[in-house]
């Protein structure tokens, strides 16, 4: 471990505090597979950023999934944010809180436990900051779950200036599991970063979250399938249900997308989910339910072993939207857990856990 005032000897003390950009700092980075080739935070391959459709460029700088995770002695931890915010983060059904701030989770591996919340001030969105203490003594591992409705152009970490600071623990799954999907997969409506159902389910794991949800704009094209297929994974979970305007186009995009991946990784566990509400009606619903069970039951009969359905219909249970979502579509904290803990099984089987 090395003593922030030693790594960064020029920087002024802040309030006590040493300030540093997280992009060049001796922290982990996670959630952003292409940040080497890209220099910042969007979740998308710069590359291709002519190609995307309008309002995946744009969703692209949003940081769901992502994290910045460090071990520390520090009595307390600062951030001062440079953030990006636009129309589609002026979400009237969700806590400024998840679209737009930051949440702190303190330990190691399954262990984390939820801590604080950064949050920008109204009236002052796009640049915030804010210090709070750490809840226990000594070297911790401290994990930050970056907005899930915005983005980032700079984000800067204070440490007390006689703190150590050092690599966090590794995860428990070595390669990251990947979301791709909608809003709801993005995050749409949890109160805070760490409570959308990919977070919950990499702090269940202890794995890499890579976040593709995108709200409205996730339709199964090839191009993000090809991404996809790019990267090293332990699991995909594939749930994209609501971004398809009909049926019909479900069906006309939802196994070709699954084959691009499958054919570039033909032993990736992939877990395949429908959408838990009757938004649509029971009977288009079930419709689309069937559409996406056939992908799962055409690589079944395939001999592909590695695929897993989960009915989405059943996840809320007895419970129903009325008290799992904050709209009729969109889940709540409790929503998402009865997601999480519906998705864990097939998860755990995959992972091999």
């Amino acid at each position: 471990m090395k003593r922030v005032k030693e790594l960064y000897p020029d920087a002024e003390p802040v309030n006590g505090f040493i300030f540093f950009d997280a992009l060049r700092a001796p922290v982990r980075i996670t959630g952003l597979p292409w940040i080497k080739t890209n220099g910042n935070y969007r979740r998308l391959d710069d590359r291709y950023f002519d190609e995307y459709p309008e309002g995946l460029k744009m969703l692209t700088d949003c940081t769901s999934g992502a994290q910045i995770s460090f071990k520390t002695d520090s009595k307390r931890v600062a951030v001062r944010v440079d953030g990006i915010f636009n129309h589609r983060t002026c979400l009237p059904h969700m806590a400024d809180n998840g679209a737009m701030g930051i949440d702190m989770y303190v330990g190691s591996g399954v262990d984390k436990h939820f801590c604080a919340v950064f949050h920008a001030q109204p009236g002052n969105t796009e640049r915030y900051n804010g210090e709070r203490d750490l809840p226990c003594s000594g070297k911790v591992d401290v994990t930050l779950n970056l907005p899930l409705y915005a983005g980032i152009r700079k984000l800067e970490l204070g440490l007390d200036a006689d703190a150590l600071i050092d690599d966090p623990e590794p995860f428990a799954i070595p390669k990251p599991v990947l979301f791709y999907g909608s809003s709801i997969t993005q995050g749409a409506c949890a109160c805070r970063p760490g409570m959308s159902y990919a977070n919950i389910l990499g702090r269940m794991f202890d794995f890499e979250v890579i976040n593709l949800g995108f709200s409205g704009c996730a339709k199964g094209e090839e191009l993000i399938a090809h991404l996809i297929a790019s990267l090293d994974l332990s699991a995909f979970v594939y749930d994209y249900d609501h971004n398809a305007a009909s049926c019909e186009e479900l069906a006309a995009t939802h196994e070709p997308f699954f084959r691009i991946v499958r054919d570039a990784h033909p032993d990736l566990p992939v877990i395949i989910v429908s959408k838990a509400d009757m938004l649509y009606g029971e009977e288009k619903t079930l419709m689309r339910r069937d559409i996406i069970k056939k992908t799962y039951d055409d690589a079944k009969a395939s001999g592909d072993d590695n695929v897993r359905f989960v009915d989405g219909t059943k996840i809320y249970g007895d419970y129903g939207a009325e008290n799992c979502t904050a709209d009729g579509c969109h889940p709540n904290d409790f929503g998402f857990r009865l997601m999480a803990e519906a998705i864990a099984p097939a998860l755990k089987e995959a992972l091999g856990v």
